[in-house]
């Protein structure tokens, strides 16, 4: 039997002031289950993370958290997820979160939320690993503003185009969907 496809999904530890934030968050874990995938996130019970997790267990999905101990001393580990990794630091679950990922979906949320697209972008960039997908879950039109960045870097000379194919921005769970059964056939991972 093959393995599921991991996803990685990034998300705010907060849930946001838009319901519409926490009803994809709910709707994608449920389909990621539904659809056969294991869930790969930062181990967080609070916000999004533990909305997106909670749903993705429910639907029957293998979910797997890697939480740096400044959280775990904070109480803020999701204890219930399939399997929790305890890591020294941000850096090594970072490091982690990109290298056992098959793709990569960034959902709502902050800085950390930022940090980590920009991070996974950029190391599946440098390791040409286009097969890798980046997805952009722009609800609410959230992430209108880096779409618009991203763009303004390929005008001016910063970004090549043709180099960022694997770079998505969607607005509906269908469109995450159909981009993650396209990119993720056997063999065509990492």
């Amino acid at each position: 039997m093959t393995q599921p496809k991991t996803i990685t999904v990034y998300c705010g530890s907060r849930p946001g002031k838009r319901k519409e934030y926490a009803q994809f968050a709910a709707e994608f874990g449920s389909r990621l289950g539904r659809e056969g995938y294991a869930m790969l996130f930062g181990g967080g019970r609070l916000g999004l993370m533990g909305v997106t997790a909670d749903a993705a267990l429910a639907a029957g999905a293998t979910v797997t958290g890697i939480i740096p101990e400044v959280f775990v001393d904070k109480e803020q580990a999701h204890t219930g997820v399939s399997h929790l990794e305890v890591v020294k630091d941000m850096n090594v679950r970072k490091k982690k979160l990109i290298q056992l990922g098959d793709a990569f979906v960034i959902l709502p949320g902050g800085f950390g939320t930022l940090e980590e697209f920009a991070d996974t972008a950029d190391w599946i960039h440098i390791y040409q690993q286009s097969n890798r997908p980046v997805i952009v879950a722009n609800i609410c039109g959230l992430y209108d503003p880096l779409k618009t960045l991203i763009r303004t870097y390929m005008e001016e000379g910063f970004m090549d185009r043709d180099e960022w194919s694997n770079l998505h921005f969607c607005t509906t769970s269908d469109q995450i969907f159909s981009i993650l059964r396209e990119s993720l056939t056997d063999g065509d991972v990492k």
